[in-house]
């Protein structure tokens, strides 16, 4: 079992703290990795996700444990942090902070049409910027899944 400490950026009761934060895991020959699992020391208390073998879950089962005064901010609890509807590779999200998609065909749309410049966008789930926002679906579409499926 491999270990990394992730400084992860949280927002507790309002207020952003970045905590390191471990991810454990193990890695494949083919670099894959699997039985991920998050772990974080808040106040003197272990949180930690249930394993799983993707960094997407792993993250949002992490979440699930935390109070409800506890977010994890990155780009996939982010308005602007898309999935590629037409399939993305593990731990990768797609910043959208100047585009203002409506609905999945603009997103599918965007994706079709990229251009050059269109990696940097790419981003790892649990990158943070200054100019995060949380998913509001009602104030910005977001292909994102993030707060919609119960784990």
């Amino acid at each position: 079992m491999k270990v990394a400490t992730l400084n992860v950026n949280y927002i507790i009761d309002g207020n952003f703290k970045v905590i390191p934060t471990k991810m454990f895991y193990e890695e494949l020959s083919d670099g894959e990795m699997q039985n991920i699992r998050l772990e974080v020391q808040l106040n003197n208390i272990c949180l930690q996700s249930k394993s799983t073998d993707s960094t997407e879950y792993a993250i949002k089962y992490l979440q699930k444990e935390l109070s409800d005064n506890i977010v994890i901010a990155c780009c996939q609890s982010c308005r602007h942090g898309n999935y590629n509807p037409c399939g993305d590779n593990e731990n990768q999200i797609f910043c959208f902070k100047d585009l203002n998609p409506s609905d999945k065909y603009e997103v599918v749309n965007i994706f079709l049409t990229q251009d050059r410049s269109f990696e940097t966008r790419t981003r790892k789930l649990l990158d943070f910027c200054k100019d995060y926002k949380p998913i509001s679906h009602n104030e910005k579409y977001t292909y994102n899944d993030w707060g919609l499926e119960n784990l």
